[in-house]
């Protein structure tokens, strides 16, 4: 089935009351149990596709500045998340969240402190697969449905999209221009979903991070919570400021040609 985004949303405002007026958890869960029986993508009006290798895989930013990026993959995750914004608003510092649709669905109210205290969502997906290995149709689901529940639930629209995994095929990023969203990765990578321990986890960040950098977290485990009070004072004994993507990368130059892989 496809519907148009117009009427799908619209569709979603009639039929689960209490989310014009910011809704409830219970809200947001029958809006993920209504955007589970869309089958389909929701159809966008027609744009030409990019080409082959159309848009850039960021990795880092200037190196000019002492600015830094860190970011979370995987949230909102109830007890976890909370946390990581209590040690960020104990210092008044800020990061970027790249958030899985359904966990917005199951807590909205997390999410939408998130946004409160001054920090970026991003989309993360809708379920978490592995982008590059499934078909154009089910990329553009994952990505719109994303897109629709922050739109619904936060009224909010991401300006920047990480894959699950950073699969993702060249080919695909014309999906991305659809719905304006540039694409990002990583430059420090702790490699904390792994749970080695958070005095690996700081150690690693500690260490590998310079101007610029773009640091990979997860919203997921008690063990990177610990780790994040030391990370933050650690890199801020350093010099460092903490921004969020969008600022880090404001005047960075988006080619339509070059992809740095």
């Amino acid at each position: 089935m496809s519907v148009s985004r117009a009427k799908f949303l619209q569709t979603l405002g009639k039929s689960i009351p209490g989310l014009a007026m910011g809704g409830t958890a219970a809200a947001a869960q029958a809006l993920a149990e209504k955007l589970a029986t869309i089958s389909g993508p929701i159809t966008q009006p027609a744009v030409a596709p990019l080409k082959s290798g159309g848009m850039e895989f960021l990795r880092h930013g200037p190196s000019d500045g002492n600015r830094i990026a860190l970011t979370f993959d995987d949230g909102p995750t109830p007890g976890v998340t909370d946390r990581i914004l209590d040690e960020l608003k104990r210092r008044d510092l800020r990061a970027t969240f790249f958030m899985i649709g359904q966990k917005v669905a199951a807590a909205p109210e997390l999410a939408r402190r998130v946004l409160a205290e001054g920090h970026e969502i991003g989309n993360h997906s809708f379920t978490h697969p592995k982008l590059a290995e499934l078909p154009d149709t089910r990329v553009v689901e994952e990505i719109e449905k994303t897109q629709a529940i922050m739109h619904e639930v936060l009224y909010h629209h991401p300006t920047w999209f990480r894959p699950p995994f950073g699969s993702f095929r060249r080919e695909q990023t014309g999906i991305l221009q659809r719905e304006n969203l540039r694409l990002v990765m990583w430059s420090v990578d702790p490699k904390d979903w792994s749970q080695p321990g958070e005095s690996k986890i700081a150690e690693t960040i500690l260490t590998n991070t310079k101007s610029g950098s773009i640091i990979l977290c997860h919203d997921l485990y008690p063990q990177t919570v610990n780790a994040v009070g030391k990370i933050l004072e650690g890199l801020t004994a350093r010099g460092f400021s903490f921004v969020t993507l969008s600022t880090l990368l404001a005047n960075v130059a988006f080619s339509s040609e070059k992809i740095d892989s």
